[in-house]
């Protein structure tokens, strides 16, 4: 499922920027605030037809685990993002480190790979800030 200018199916390559987004939550580059922001600011530029009842259930969950494990009430899969390969998981771990200041979710990569990564990376940042363009403020 294609809505407005975002992928938030749950089908195979349908919901790219979903799974996406899911993966920052699961990376803690993202709070379940932010990601509640984000299904706001998805639904406030996607014609109210083509808005998901998966998207909308999403804002009722307050936990990540709740959001991150398949239910058949929200979502019957966690959908994936192609984008996301093995380079690009290093360098979110460096997203992760820069804007949260902490350690990175991994025990299989130091601080200095994570960045490493995301310095050779760039499409990460770029994806990830076009997605979420209000944490923009936060990082800078």
């Amino acid at each position: 499922m294609m809505a407005g200018p975002f992928k938030i199916g749950v089908e195979d390559d349908t919901g790219a920027d979903l799974g996406f987004v899911l993966s920052c939550l699961a990376l803690g580059m993202i709070s379940m605030e932010e990601l509640h922001q984000w299904v706001h600011h998805v639904i406030d530029q996607t014609p109210a037809s083509e808005v998901p009842p998966h998207l909308v259930a999403l804002l009722s969950l307050q936990k990540p685990t709740s959001v991150l494990m398949p239910s058949k009430s929200v979502m019957p899969r966690v959908p994936h993002d192609p984008f996301i390969t093995d380079e690009r998981f290093d360098a979110m771990l460096g997203l992760q480190f820069f804007l949260r200041k902490d350690r990175t979710q991994a025990v299989d990569i130091s601080q200095a790979e994570a960045e490493t990564a995301l310095r050779n990376n760039p499409e990460v940042a770029d994806r990830f800030f076009a997605l979420f363009p209000f944490l923009m403020e936060k990082a800078a």
